[in-house]
């Protein structure tokens, strides 16, 4: 089985690959655009379109989200359930349930774990091949002997003073066969092989030199170490590699125009790239700058010797294309930024007035571990006092919070492990009823012959009206910041979900028998019973005077995933369901199809989550 965080991770690194994939593609399209323009500017969209793969928007989103998101709104839905559930036992094992309808789920448990081993293997294997060629030149480095006087050395100090560069490159001479390169990148060299001085003329020996003295002045270098970080990271994407090639060769044409203009005649500088070429007997890597471009490719260097005699530079941006490029540049940032922001949780009314209203806290509270012996959770509602006996950490947040359990994240271990007693009391107007969820022992279920209540309430539950409008629950936010020092940050991330449906065949379903009753506030009763057979290991659900989101609800618990009504019915119905523990949710979609002609679609959509920043035992009473 394929976990949620895996994939989801799978997913972002889906979507970051053909989001980089189309920029990539869009990016080819504009350099057509401006095919007749200068190098240099088809160089930095190749960049961006290369720097795209370390930055997934997703990031820019959840940047934008950052910034434009409020207070998570988890306002409950009208309808009271009051649930009734076999002692300690789960509607399912939500341990044994497989993730969206995943199939061979003994295979499918190994697919994240393959894939990171072949990864871990492209990316070692590169990063190795690398990192020995760099050393290798790193020795010719250590090895070379610094020029301090001659032609070669007057000439390069003459182009810097001409360039206004202010920091001497050091000039080194080496005995490799190799083409003349700038190797480093906070601190450039010039890396010079011995002997090629006397195959070049004074003015083809100004011509090379320029051409690396350009390099050092764009710091192709770092760009170019860059997009080796992207190809190490992206070895298996062919569309990195396409980019990689697109950047040497527009890295050198971009030198080329600029020593063509400077002054150096097209014949001398094509003749000095020739005798380089003929010198030199391997290429350095694609992060040393050198004059035949790392490329000794006879097609492409007999292009670039075309383009160098025939004198072809590209012309000057125009204030049009400068506008074009920048509107794009922003929009390629701001975009996803002002999605994030767009998408960001609202903040509903009622979450406004209940920040608006003064903090409440109960007045006395006590916690203690519970028996470890004990397997049975219990919640009791009276005036002014409220008990919850054997409850992990996990559920009572979800609960305080209006949401479900699996809506709680980063919680550490021992959260839902350890159980705890609370007993808290406030002051409350005589006379108001009790209300109790949960159960008390399990020789309950043969006794009386009805099960008892379950454990705490589902998250849309509603307290009685005499608490106030959310006043169980603020208080229970403030014992949990005060009491296990609680700090987290309510978020909506983009998760799988199932939408209920109605099947193909129809729905299945009955219309309730029930009157429409109704609690003191109006509100319509819905009545869930709920058992679980320790013998059988079989389930039943009972659900009378229901809308269809009360299932949803309920198979929110179970499969945990969010669940979402789509069947568009609006009446109330009296639902019952049979299947066995431990179902896939694929089975359970079979199964509300064949008993009540509703099936699971899964579907990607926002789910609210609270991401756990801070938490910590109790403190002492």
């Amino acid at each position: 089985m394929i976990s949620a965080p895996i994939h989801a991770s799978l997913q972002l690194i889906a979507n970051h690959l053909w989001q980089s994939s189309w920029f990539a593609l869009v990016v080819a399209a504009l350099t057509l655009l401006f095919r007749n323009n200068q190098a240099r500017i088809r160089f930095g969209l190749w960049l961006g379109a290369s720097i795209k793969f370390l930055v997934p928007f997703s990031l820019l989103v959840a940047l934008g989200s950052f910034v434009g998101r409020p207070q998570v709104s988890v306002s409950a839905p009208p309808a009271i359930y009051i649930a009734i559930q076999q002692a300690g036992q789960p509607f399912v094992d939500t341990a044994s349930v497989v993730r969206p309808f995943a199939h061979n789920s003994h295979y499918t448990a190994f697919i994240p774990a393959t894939l990171l081993a072949i990864w871990l293997m492209g990316f070692t294997t590169a990063i190795a091949i690398w990192w020995i060629r760099w050393r290798r030149l790193a020795a010719l480095v250590r090895h070379a002997n610094p020029l301090t006087e001659g032609r070669e050395l007057a000439a390069l100090r003459e182009l810097e003073l001409d360039a206004g560069v202010t920091k001497p490159i050091p000039f080194l001479v080496t005995s490799g066969s190799m083409e003349p390169g700038i190797f480093g990148i906070l601190r450039p060299v010039l890396l010079w092989p011995e002997g090629i001085s006397g195959r070049l003329s004074d003015p083809q020996l100004r011509s090379i030199l320029a051409h690396e003295l350009w390099h050092v002045r764009r710091h192709d270098n770092l760009a170019a170490a860059l997009h080796m970080l992207v190809e190490a990271v992206f070895w298996f994407h062919p569309v990195v590699w396409w980019v990689g090639a697109q950047l040497v060769d527009e890295r050198e044409r971009a030198c080329d125009e600029q020593v063509l203009q400077s002054g150096n005649q097209p014949d001398v500088y094509a003749e000095s790239i020739l005798q380089a070429c003929k010198f030199c007997v391997e290429a350095p890597l694609s992060c040393v700058s050198g004059v035949a471009g790392s490329n000794l490719n006879s097609s492409s260097l007999q292009r670039r010797i075309v383009r160098i005699m025939n004198c072809q530079l590209g012309s000057n941006l125009k204030l049009r294309g400068k506008l074009t490029l920048a509107a794009l540049a922003i929009g390629a940032v701001a975009a996803p930024i002002a999605l994030g922001i767009y998408n960001s949780p609202y903040v509903s009314a009622q979450v406004e007035r209940t920040q608006a209203a003064p903090a409440a806290a109960f007045d006395h509270v006590t916690i203690q571990p519970s028996n470890p012996s004990n397997t049975n959770s219990s919640m009791q509602i009276e005036p002014g006092a409220f008990t919850e006996k054997n409850t992990s950490l996990t559920s009572l947040i979800a609960f305080a919070y209006g949401v479900h359990e699996y809506q709680v994240t980063g919680m550490p271990s021992w959260a839902d492990t350890e159980k705890f007693d609370i007993d808290a009391t406030w002051k409350e107007t005589p006379g108001t009823p009790n209300v109790t969820f949960g159960a008390t022992s399990s020789s309950a279920i043969s006794s009386a012959g009805v099960p008892p209540p379950p454990p705490p309430p589902p998250p849309s539950a509603v307290v009685p009206d005499h608490l106030g409008p959310g006043q169980l629950q603020a208080m229970l936010k403030t014992l949990l910041a005060e009491r296990f020092n609680l700090r987290l940050t309510p978020q909506s991330e983009n998760l799988p979900i199932f939408e209920l449906v109605v099947a193909s065949g129809g729905s299945k379903l009955t219309a309730s028998s029930l009157s429409p009753a109704t609690t003191d506030a109006g509100k319509s009763l819905t009545i869930v019973r709920e058992k679980s057979s320790f013998s059988s290991g079989n389930h039943e659900l009972m659900i009378s005077n229901a809308s269809p989101g009360v299932l949803a609800d309920m198979l929110s618990q179970q499969l945990n995933y969010q669940v979402v009504d789509k069947t568009g019915l609006t009446g109330r119905y009296d639902i019952t369901i049979h299947w066995p523990q431990g179902q896939s949710s694929e089975e359970t979609s079979a199964t509300l199809e064949d008993q009540l002609g509703l099936r699971l679609e899964p579907n990607q959509g926002p789910v609210k989550v609270l991401a756990i920043d801070q938490i910590e035992r109790p403190s002492a009473d």
